[in-house]
């Protein structure tokens, strides 16, 4: 896509189809346990971490909820890469309208 303008245009567009997002980070666990001389994996269990209030905070969630919270973090994830395309477009095309000016006052003398 050569164009910023339409670049941009896109851009809002998806962000503005993200439906859910979430902070923090989630994560998988497992536990093992010997039993009869047979280690036995058991699990996943859940763990939600958010940065909050200047502490981080972790609690277990039930696997329905991870389901849900992933979907949020990746819709999170998605926006930031998004927005980042967006400034790197909408700074392109004020370079662009930058160039132009400094041409026509360039050929104006």
């Amino acid at each position: 896509m050569n164009n910023p303008k339409s670049k941009r245009e896109t851009l809002l567009k998806q962000m503005g189809e993200i439906e859910t997002m979430s902070r923090g980070k989630l994560t998988e666990e497992y536990r093992e346990r010997n039993v009869d001389g047979k280690t036995i994996k058991r699990g996943p269990y859940y763990k939600y971490q958010v940065w909050e209030d200047g502490r981080n905070k972790s609690r277990r969630v039930k696997a329905d909820d991870a389901q849900q919270l992933r979907q949020g973090i990746d819709g999170l994830n998605k926006f930031k890469e998004l927005s980042s395309e967006y400034i790197d477009a909408t700074i392109e095309l004020t370079e662009q309208e930058l160039g132009d000016e400094r041409d026509s006052k360039k050929n104006s003398r």
